[in-house]
């Protein structure tokens, strides 16, 4: 909370010397001069109050494009994003712990404001239950990601020649998911 005019003109006036010259009358020219420094001390004092909600990714505004650069954003060549979207991938990257299980991919992607179900296919085998599915060996590589809460996301042979073939939110989620996935490993994504 910053101090008034009135505080930073007093705190000036004490640090002048005392004598004749000096003379601390209100309607005298030097407390009209310090007058104008205390009001841009106070906006100093204001601005520097600002800066401790830019100190943190949540709370971020003016700095949001310094954090982007900070930690290498935007990953994917995404337009129209809005400020709350990018401050949420800004808050995700810079508290990411790593780890690339289904938990912590269906936590990455409700970081981003997504909900998916993450399914990981395992090969059969004779320890298995006869009702498991026999999937190809294609598969054995591959994680069913299932994305919830998201209409529309690609484009039909029923949509007209406007439509875009992804919608912009289904490209964040694939982008994203895509940079961090171990080598070797593949997404499938099946949008309810």
């Amino acid at each position: 909370m910053s101090h008034s005019v009135a505080d930073w003109t007093n705190a000036i006036m004490l640090q002048m010397p005392r004598g004749d010259i000096w003379s601390r009358d209100q309607t005298g020219p030097l407390y009209k001069y310090a007058t104008g420094y205390a009001s841009r001390l106070q906006r100093v004092e204001q601005s520097a109050d600002q800066l401790l909600d830019e100190m943190r990714p949540e709370t971020t505004q003016q700095l949001l494009a310094e954090w982007e650069i900070y930690l290498g954003l935007p990953e994917c060549s995404l337009t129209g994003q809005t400020v709350d979207t990018r401050r949420n991938a800004v808050v995700e990257k810079y508290h990411r712990k790593g780890g690339l299980q289904s938990w912590a991919i269906e936590e990455l992607a409700a970081l981003l404001g997504f909900t998916i179900e993450v399914q990981e296919i395992y090969p059969h085998h004779c320890l298995r239950g006869c009702t498991y599915p026999l999937y190809e060996a294609k598969y054995r590589h591959v994680m069913r990601v299932i994305v919830k809460g998201v209409p529309n996301a690609y484009a039909t042979c029923l949509d007209d020649c406007l439509t875009p073939l992804t919608s912009q939110s289904a490209t964040a989620l694939i982008c994203s998911l895509e940079k961090i996935k171990m080598a070797g490993k593949y997404y499938e994504y099946i949008y309810e």
